[in-house]
């Protein structure tokens, strides 16, 4: 398993705008003006924003990267878990929840896995919560539930499962292409059903070439938060807040 690395930005695709100095409106990644405008002044920020669409300027409230702190944001590179270890108040749901949202809207052939100690739970912080994904994003984006099959579709075909951490055997067979993971350390750990479920989660990991898995957490001294920070680097979290 890849270790987990530090956060940095990585660009993603997303609407484009003009930057100020270019008035033949040539666009740029919306990324990249993200940059321009952290760099400058009063008047090049007017210029910028007034030569962007209504449409291009109305995509500013939704777009994550401009409104996150650098830990919120997914490590560039290479690696397969991403462990946010974090007390209350740095905004692991809300990261976990872009990182999905991010996932679903550019691939429409993505299955996802929403996992928490219990579908109350899922349902309740990953889906409807304040920082879930049917509150966050653009609203013709946003996702649909079908509660009667624990599903979210996003207008780009993308979808996402729910799952309970305390039925692992419902995460065995299902095949996914990313996964969140919510709260590990309070999973049900009698048993072993903590650890099963997490086994089974990863081995039907395999859809998709870049299978990947985000777990969100408060540090609590259990089982599998142990093997997951043994298995994995560092874990990014605010230091204010991380173990």
């Amino acid at each position: 398993m890849a270790d987990t690395k530090r956060n940095r930005a990585r660009k993603s695709d997303g609407p484009a705008v003009a930057p100020a100095s270019a008035p033949d409106r040539t666009t740029v990644p919306v990324d990249d003006v993200v940059g321009l405008l952290k760099e400058a002044g009063p008047r090049q920020i007017d210029a910028l924003l007034g030569a962007m669409t209504q449409q291009e300027r109305n995509a500013w409230r939704w777009h994550w990267p401009m409104w996150a702190r650098q830990a919120q944001m997914a490590p560039a590179g290479e690696w397969r878990t991403w462990l946010i270890l974090a007390g209350r108040g740095f905004g692991k749901t809300r990261a976990g929840a872009e990182w999905v949202r991010a996932i679903a809207e550019r691939d429409g052939e993505a299955r996802i896995a929403l996992v928490a100690a219990s579908l109350a739970e899922a349902r309740s912080i990953m889906v409807d919560g304040e920082s879930g994904l049917r509150q966050i994003g653009a609203p013709a984006l946003r996702p649909k539930f079908e509660s009667s099959l624990r599903r979210l579709t996003w207008p780009s075909g993308a979808q996402a499962t729910l799952y309970s951490a305390a039925e692992p055997d419902s995460l065995r067979g299902p095949q996914h292409s990313h996964a969140w993971c919510d709260e590990i350390a309070k999973w049900d750990h009698s048993s072993g059903r903590a650890t099963a479920a997490w086994d089974n989660l990863l081995m039907g990991l395999r859809l998709g070439e870049d299978p990947r898995v985000v777990a969100t957490t408060t540090p609590r001294d259990v089982p599998l938060l142990r093997r997951v920070l043994d298995e994995n680097s560092q874990p990014v979290g605010d230091p204010g807040h991380a173990r």
